[in-house]
């Protein structure tokens, strides 16, 4: 993986002392993984590969087209409930979640966000959809879709 950190990141950007130099900063690629899209690393995952595509779509409760949609690339941005049900129906850890989330353009898991601490909790346990779904309802949270 890229040890291309955020702190690393941050340490860079407070050592530039012209803008010229923040100018060359803003437009290097922040990411060195060399994954473009969510599908291209989502389709990359050794989890994923385990799985067929019926029980992606089972598990994640995605409809058929819209699935093969997404893994073709023609739904480049599919949603953030979305990757999140295609990430628990993987077992995906959080780093891997943050970096689907980060590909298909949304934003990240917030621990201060209830929900989304609950869908953290979620990640750790390897719990799937469905089973995140049952305990986002046991603490009126909207469910994922």
């Amino acid at each position: 993986m890229d040890e291309t950190t955020t702190a690393r990141l941050a340490d860079v950007l407070n050592h530039i002392g012209s803008e010229q130099e923040l100018t060359q900063y803003l437009d290097q690629p922040k990411v060195s993984d060399g994954f473009t899209s969510f599908a291209g690393y989502y389709q990359s995952l050794p989890e994923v590969k385990a799985l067929d595509s019926a029980a992606l779509i089972t598990g994640s409760g995605i409809e058929r087209s819209y699935f093969y949609q997404i893994m073709n690339g023609r739904k480049a941005h599919p949603g953030r409930d979305k990757i999140l049900a295609l990430c628990l129906t993987a077992h995906l850890d959080q780093n891997q979640t943050r970096r689907a989330l980060e590909l298909g353009g949304e934003a990240p898991l917030y621990a201060r966000n209830r929900r989304d601490a609950i869908i953290s909790f979620a990640i750790g346990q390897k719990l799937g959809v469905q089973d995140t779904n049952l305990l986002l309802d046991r603490f009126q949270e909207v469910p994922v879709y």
